[in-house]
């Protein structure tokens, strides 16, 4: 969420802090203002401040584009979140399953960008850790294999641009 300088002669709140927040996970500034990761370990909010909020009230800018239904309920969460309310809808949010898959989906990016692991090395450590996978033609013919291509397919589809997709409820065929 992209939040700057309200209008003048708007009113606003003027005393939103992040850095003073007790669930503040991350911080880093640019020459844009300063990025913020907040949360309590169930949600996370993402905040980019292009201003000083100590000195001026704040305003949320919201993209009007495919994806603005989505911000909004995102500003209007954050809102809910500060004042200690759950957040409004959890529409969108992936279940437990979705979140265990696109956890998996990342190891197996962070795995392979770390050292171009084979799709071998990554059904050994991550997809199937407690099984033999086999070797040579043994592994060339199994269902694990496959899976596991699979799986290295989707993780890569996701990187290149399918994370919008998520974003914006848009996930297609769920998983």
């Amino acid at each position: 969420m992209i939040f700057d300088a309200a209008p003048r002669g708007i009113a606003a709140e003027p005393h939103f802090d992040p850095a003073r927040l007790t669930h503040r996970l991350g911080y880093r500034a640019s020459l844009g203002g300063g990025h913020y990761i907040l949360g309590d370990g169930s949600i996370w909010q993402r905040i980019w401040l292009r201003c000083d909020p100590a000195i001026v009230p704040l305003a949320a800018l919201i993209l009007c584009d495919a994806m603005t239904e989505t911000r909004l309920l995102a500003v209007s969460n954050l809102e809910r979140w500060l004042r200690g309310i759950t957040p409004a809808s959890p529409v969108g949010w992936p279940t437990s399953y979705q979140s265990q898959r696109l956890d998996l989906l990342l190891s197996i990016l962070d795995l392979r960008g770390e050292r171009d692991a084979t799709s071998h090395e990554v059904a050994r450590r991550l997809i199937y850790p407690r099984l033999d996978v086999g070797r040579g033609a043994a592994w060339k013919s199994s269902p694990e294999r496959r899976r596991t291509q699979r799986l290295i397919r989707e993780a890569e589809a996701l990187a290149a641009g399918g994370y919008r997709a998520l974003l914006a409820g848009r996930a297609g065929r769920q998983k």
